[in-house]
């Protein structure tokens, strides 16, 4: 009997599924390499490819930290994630905590309104529909507008960065970063 009952005893914990889950304790970003890193504590737990700004595919363009509603950068800084959130313009993604405070005195040293620092900063997977900017780009190209969908998510999503300022990995990338990221969990953004 006592047996069975250290054999229980060592079993239990299994048995429970958030035993078996990782803690995702911190969330990398860098932006250069554009990758993507979710630790745990001291352990590199993985490491994804990421897409920024559109504007990356503009030679000229001299990426930065994020200073206000529209200039196409991603925020360099310490946030948290804030919110999950499902069936928005994404299936699934997840909130970042820009602007902050450092956010919001940068702005305010340079003359920038609190109303004009943007936010809605966020990680995500593909879109439901494609943005006007890619539309926009794909016309140009000479895509056709019945296509423009399809042409996007077999071939500008993958290889080319494509947001307005946001961290963007795969449909199936995003599934599993939103099951193993809570919210109120740290992410830095470096240059």
């Amino acid at each position: 009997m006592k047996k069975i009952l250290l054999l229980i005893l060592m079993i239990a914990p299994l048995l429970n599924t958030n035993a078996l889950a990782t803690e995702i304790t911190q969330i990398v970003v860098l932006k250069e390499k554009r990758e993507l890193q979710l630790w745990n504590k001291m352990d590199l737990y993985k490491t994804y490819n990421v897409k920024l700004s559109i504007s990356y595919n503009n030679p000229f363009f001299k990426p930065k930290a994020k200073e206000r509603e529209g200039d196409n950068q991603t925020p360099v800084g310490f946030y948290k994630i804030t919110k999950k959130r499902t069936k928005t313009n994404f299936p699934k993604s997840l909130l970042i905590s820009y602007p902050n405070w450092k956010d919001k005195h940068n702005a305010r040293v340079r003359g920038i309104p609190d109303d004009q620092i943007g936010g809605m900063i966020l990680i995500h997977g593909n879109p439901y529909r494609v943005s006007k900017p890619v539309r926009n780009f794909a016309a140009k190209l000479g895509i056709e507008a019945d296509t423009i969908e399809s042409w996007a998510r077999d071939y500008f999503y993958p290889y080319f960065d494509w947001t307005n300022g946001c961290v963007a990995v795969t449909d199936e990338e995003m599934d599993e970063i939103f099951e193993l990221v809570d919210k109120g969990t740290p992410i830095n953004i470096y240059p």
